[in-house]
This record gives C-alpha cells, sequence and structure tokens, in this order.
C-alpha cells in the first residue's frame, strides 16, 4: 500500500512497518490490562450473579484493540480511502502521460499503391520512417503540464485530507467505545447496589420490620435498573459493529478497549489558529486546484499564438519489393519539413475555451475563499468546546465526588433504617447521572480536541524513508 503525495509528502508504508505517525494528543500506548465485560456484574434474578461472571472469564474476554491498532487497520482496509488511492495514482498517471508532450513523435511504415485503373502501371511498394516534433505551439503543451503537475497536488492533498477525516473518525469511534464501556460500568455499579437493596427489602419483610410497598418497589428498580444494563450493553455492541465495519474488517470480531480517554489539557491553540492557512489540508488542496485552472487560463489562450512544427523523414522502394522500373522512377532518400501555422479564425473554440477556464478558476477562487472561511470557524468552534469540556470535566469530577459520598451515606442510612427506600434510589439515580455528565463532557472534549488536530494540519506528520 502507498500514498502518492507530491514529493512523498506522507510516505505511509515503505516497510512492513507501520508508519503512520499520531500525532499530539492522541496518546497510543499498548494495550492495558482490560477488565473484561464478563466481570460486571450481570442484571437475572438475585442469586447467580457470581457464576454467571466466573463463567464469562473462563470463556476468555475478548482481546484488546489499541487505538494503534484500530487506525493501522483503517488505514490498510478502507474502502473510501483505497478509492481515494487510486483517484491520487490517475492523477499521478496523467502527469506522467502529460510530459510526453515535450518528446518528438516517431513512426515507421509501409505503403503499397498504384493508380486504378491499372492500364499498364506498375503499383509501388515503399517503406519508410518519420520524425515529427512541435518546436512551439504557444505555450499549450508547458501549462497543460503545469496544470497536471497542480492537479496531481490537488489530488495528493485530497488524499491526505481524506486519511485525517478517517483517523479522526477512527478516533472518535473508538473513544465512544470507551464512552460505551464506562456507562455499562456506571450503570453495572448501580445494578449491584439495586440488588442489594433488593435484598435488603425481601430480608426485612420477613422479619417484619419492612412493608411490601418497599420490597415491591425494589424489585420494579431492579427490573429497569436491569433492562436499563441490556440496553447499554446493545448499544456497546453496535458501536462495535459500526467500529469494524470502519475498519472493513468482520462485524462479528469481538475486542475490548480501552478504560479511560486521555485528554491533552495543553494545545497550541493559538499558533495553530495562525497557521490554519498554510496547515490545513483543505485550504492547500483548495489552493491547488485554484491554480491548476489558472494554468487552465493560459494554456486555452495558447490556441492564439502561431504554432511551429518540423520534422524528417526517409522514403525507400526496395528491391525485393518493386521491379526494376518502378524502382527507376522511385527516388529513395531523406526529407525533411517545416511547419509554420497561425490561427486566423477556428469557428470561436478557443475564446468559448478561454471563457470556460476563466469560470472555472472564478469557481475555484471561490471555493478557496470558502474553504479559508469554513476552517476558521470550525477551528474557533472546536476551540470553544474544547475550553468548555475542559471546564465542565474539572466541574463534573467535583459533581461526582459530592454524589458519591451522599450515595454512600444514603446507602448506610438504609442499611439502618433511618431513611427511605424513595431517598436511597434517589442518591444512586444522582450518581449515576453525575458519572454520565462527566463522561458525555469528556468525549466532548475529545471530539473537539480531534477536530483541532485535523483542522491545524497536526493530526498526520510526515515520517522518515525508513518509517522509523
Amino acid at each position: 500500500m502507498r500514498l502518492y503525495f507530491l514529493s512523498h509528502m506522507l510516505p505511509l508504508n515503505r516497510t512492513p512497518h507501520f508508519a503512520l505517525a499520531l500525532l499530539m494528543g492522541m496518546t497510543v500506548s499498548p494495550a492495558p490490562a482490560q477488565t473484561g465485560m464478563g466481570a460486571q456484574p450481570q442484571p437475572g434474578n438475585l442469586q447467580g450473579s457470581d457464576s454467571t461472571a466466573q463463567a464469562r472469564l473462563s470463556a476468555g474476554t475478548p482481546p484488546a484493540l489499541s487505538l494503534e491498532q484500530a487506525i493501522r487497520a483503517a488505514v490498510e482496509n478502507n474502502y473510501d480511502l483505497s478509492l481515494t488511492r487510486t483517484e491520487t495514482e490517475q492523477a499521478v498517471n496523467a502527469r506522467r502521460g502529460g510530459a510526453g508532450n515535450f518528446l518528438p513523435s516517431a513512426s515507421a511504415g509501409i505503403t503499397h499503391s498504384g493508380p486504378l485503373p491499372l492500364n499498364g502501371n506498375t503499383p509501388v511498394t515503399t517503406v519508410g520512417a518519420s520524425a515529427d516534433w512541435q518546436v512551439f505551439d504557444g505555450f499549450q503543451d508547458y501549462h497543460g503540464y503545469q496544470r497536471l503537475k497542480t492537479q496531481e497536488r490537488a489530488a495528493g492533498l485530497s488524499e491526505r485530507a481524506a486519511l485525517e477525516n478517517l483517523v479522526e473518525k477512527v478516533v472518535l469511534g473508538y473513544y465512544d467505545l470507551v464512552q460505551q464501556k464506562q456507562r455499562l460500568s456506571a450503570i453495572a455499579e448501580l445494578l449491584s447496589v439495586s440488588r442489594e437493596r433488593a435484598r435488603l427489602a425481601e430480608a426485612k419483610l420477613a422479619v417484619g420490620s419492612g412493608s411490601k410497598l418497599d420490597q415491591l418497589q425494589s424489585k420494579a428498580d431492579l427490573n429497569e435498573d436491569s433492562s436499563t444494563y441490556l440496553n447499554q450493553q446493545l448499544s456497546l455492541e453496535k458501536a462495535k459493529v459500526g467500529l469494524n465495519r470502519l475498519l472493513a474488517r468482520d462485524p462479528a470480531i469481538a475486542f475490548d478497549v480501552a478504560d479511560s480517554i486521555p485528554l491533552q489539557t495543553t494545545l497550541p491553540l493559538e499558533d495553530w489558529r495562525r497557521g490554519l492557512e498554510e496547515n490545513n489540508t483543505s485550504i492547500a488542496a483548495a489552493r491547488a486546484a485554484k491554480t491548476s485552472s489558472a494554468y487552465g487560463v493560459d494554456q486555452a489562450r495558447g490556441a492564439w499564438l502561431p504554432s511551429l512544427s518540423t520534422g524528417i523523414s526517409y522514403d525507400a522502394a526496395p528491391d525485393f519489393l518493386n521491379s526494376t522500373r518502378t524502382r527507376a522512377e522511385n527516388r529513395n532518400g531523406f526529407g525533411y519539413s517545416v511547419n509554420l501555422s497561425v490561427p486566423l479564425f477556428d469557428r470561436l473554440a478557443t475564446p468559448t475555451a478561454v471563457r470556460r477556464a476563466k469560470l472555472s478558476l472564478r469557481g475555484d477562487e471561490t471555493r478557496l475563499r470558502q474553504a479559508i472561511d469554513q476552517t476558521a470557524a470550525d477551528f474557533e468552534q472546536a476551540k470553544r468546546q474544547y475550553q468548555t469540556g475542559l471546564l465542565q470535566i474539572s466541574l463534573e469530577e467535583g459533581n461526582l465526588q459530592v454524589a458519591r459520598l451522599q450515595a454512600e451515606a444514603a446507602r448506610e442510612r438504609y442499611k439502618l433504617g433511618a431513611s427511605s427506600s424513595l431517598e436511597f434510589r434517589d442518591a444512586q439515580t444522582k450518581l449515576l447521572d453525575a458519572e454520565s455528565r462527566l463522561i458525555t463532557a469528556r468525549q466532548s472534549a475529545k471530539q473537539a480536541e480531534a477536530a483541532l488536530q485535523r483542522l491545524s494540519g497536526a493530526m498526520i506528520k510526515p515520517v522518515p524513508a525508513g518509517g522509523e
């Protein structure tokens, strides 16, 4: 697999080793030891949860998938990226073919001719070779070649942009799985507490210190939490299928992900903002497309200028192909030609081509300005989302600590009979809400971080040719 970028801007895979450098903020480390999903408390009956978890653990936990492994698989297998690579290779092939316009052309052939009717005249068989060279064509070939070069560069930049978008999607998909896993763990914790509460309510009812209403409510809450756990498990499995599809592999492949979402809290946002127009891949691609259109205008205008071509030829009537009389009547030897052509009227073809090229240039200029403005707006939105996300994380971490203390206090009070089951349930619900808000804040900040890295051109960075 190879990515074509102008001057090999991104030599991704020149060795069997993975040579994609993930940038700042994406901490890629060996997959940590995972807590298997089978170790989570399971919904269902009040008894037997430990045996169920033990059975799943004995069956073996799914293999861990690190972020680096996920990105490697996506870069190697993703279908959209493969199609983009093909488009880049087509642009490279077109540019190589454009260089042939500067070279002479040569041909050789054999001709057998004679008058009709024959009238006693002898047909003539000749063999010959010729070479022709376009000396000057109004710089059309030059500007055409420059246009193909910039189209190649634009295609390479478009491929790089597709790669950056793919890496961002993999990062967000991977950490969405981490988020789903964290939510499942939080719901499993709530489910475990609900199971304990149901046992206590049943025990109190058995000894006459509890009420039937409290025991029924505890069962209803346990069933609700069990259903919530199953729904979250389903969401987690759906997210795994989605990531497998993005990596272009069997959607049924089972795997586990990391337990946390790492964040960079010191991104060079101002430096990135100042360098957007120079470093953003989409802007660079739009600029290359505009340059290509400018060369297209010059190429079209070249049809108004004179053209000069020259050539040499050699013709002969070999003895073994012609009679003696024929050879005497035909002269063998070299010849040359020089042709100067001045265009006078081409039925408005050139003015139409020039206007068409100018309209294309104007459209590309508009798209470049649009790309600059859109990138600046996207960067500003992502920047604010990132900064707000960091503040929310700090706030929700404090809220989570308070909610844990409240839940623990309510739990102890309920065991002692000093509080109602409603108070106990309310404290547990608030704890789950606090955990969910923190998870959401982390995921939101990670999304903004990835967007900032892509927009600033820092998502992918070149690596040495050796892939080290």
